[in-house]
């Protein structure tokens, strides 16, 4: 009920009354199923990550070259978007709302979720099938932007299913980065 209301109305103007009146109990009586707001959006958010990391790892650790592998982790990416919508609004786009210890970890979760990607690009690079580039930080993070933007336009839904879209990204992607 708290991605859907983070989802819906944004972290900051959800409160302990908002969360409890959604699950049914006294507001009082919520602080016995969790420690903090703040608490329940770093649960939300990392295993929203943990929630990518988890298919697309086995993708990059796998055979084949890195640009096919890249694609795949898209396909993944997207797969697990369309399962997981509400979640992943609330996890690309208010992570931000986490203070101090709370944050440090999400930065340190996320950037286990980055460097999947990374790997791949140095890869691609090693292995002739993705252009070399000076800055392979940026592209990195550029595709990073270009998943967590697709949380703001699919559906589920939509006229297009998540591997239809997910091709389409990965085209883009892989085309800018191909050497063929």
């Amino acid at each position: 009920m708290a991605i859907r209301l983070f989802s819906e109305r944004g972290y900051p103007v959800i409160g302990m009354r908002d969360l409890s009146e959604a699950v049914g109990i006294l507001p009082g009586s919520l602080y016995a199923h969790i420690e903090s707001k703040e608490k329940l959006l770093l649960d939300i958010v990392t295993s929203g990550v943990q929630n990518f990391t988890d298919v697309i790892a086995p993708i990059v650790d796998g055979e084949g070259t890195a640009d096919v592998r890249l694609r795949e982790a898209i396909k993944a990416h997207m797969r697990v978007l369309a399962v997981t919508l509400d979640q992943t609004r609330v996890t690309f786009h208010q992570w931000h709302y986490l203070t101090g210890d709370n944050l440090a970890r999400m930065i340190e979760v996320r950037r286990d979720y980055e460097v999947l990607f990374s790997r791949l690009i140095s890869e691609g690079m090693t292995d002739g099938t993705l252009l070399g580039t000076t800055r392979p930080k940026v592209s990195t993070l550029s595709i990073i932007g270009v998943l967590g933007s697709a949380t703001e336009w699919f559906s589920p839904t939509g006229s297009a299913s998540a591997d239809e879209i997910a091709d389409a990204m990965a085209d883009v992607v892989t085309l800018g980065l191909s050497t063929r």
